[in-house]
């Protein structure tokens, strides 16, 4: 056992019971936010498997219809046209708080899109990968809010779980070894203070 290099007094005694007291009190605390934090990742990974499963449906159909395309129009007019599309969208960051962590949210809005690109050596095909495209960066958006809020609360997470297993494993014990040390030696000492007025009061008769 380590050496406890504490002065066996009643004042330091009471303060050791006050920091375990907090130490407890701290501990709980922290194992709520541990849980809390645990069940919005398990969550949040699950709603990801979900949007992960419609990214892929989406960009799958997004390359079938480019690839339509450019087989139609040749890649060299597909590239000219995509380039001269006018991008209309607006993207916004605010933030929300979960257990004092500040986590961003994306969200992307689009604006109407034409459904016909009007020119003459486009087709059907470009104008559906339009659409998809369209349809496809708010998922993505939200696609990656999510997974960089899941990071966010992964690291906190940690940070809590080497909190909790500090005071557990090594305030609380190495406290818990000096209360009990102290209140064994304050006992000693009144019982050798007993003992001496004992041996005066004899000697006195």
């Amino acid at each position: 056992m380590a050496k406890i290099d504490v002065p066996p007094t009643k004042t330091s005694l009471r303060r050791i019971r006050e920091d375990l007291n907090f130490a407890y009190e701290g501990f709980d605390l922290l194992n709520q936010k541990r849980e809390i934090l645990a069940m919005e990742i398990i969550k949040k990974i699950q709603t990801i498997k979900i949007m992960e499963q419609q990214l892929s449906n989406m960009l799958k159909s997004f390359y079938t219809d480019c690839k339509t395309a450019a087989m139609e129009m040749g890649t060299d007019t597909l590239s000219l046209k995509s380039s001269s599309e006018k991008r209309n969208y607006h993207l916004s960051i605010t933030v929300t708080r979960l257990m004092g962590i500040r986590l961003p949210v994306l969200r992307l809005e689009t604006g109407a899109m034409k459904k016909f690109s009007g020119f003459h050596t486009t087709t059907s095909a470009f104008d559906q990968a339009k659409k998809t495209g369209s349809e496809l960066l708010p998922l993505l958006t939200d696609y990656a809010t999510i997974t960089k809020s899941v990071f966010m609360l992964t690291r906190e997470l940690k940070k809590v779980q080497r909190r909790v297993n500090a005071i557990e494993k090594i305030f609380i014990p190495q406290n818990e070894t000096a209360r009990k040390y102290i209140q064994d030696r304050l006992e000693e000492m009144e019982r050798d203070e007993i003992f001496v007025k004992k041996r005066i009061r004899e000697r006195h008769l």
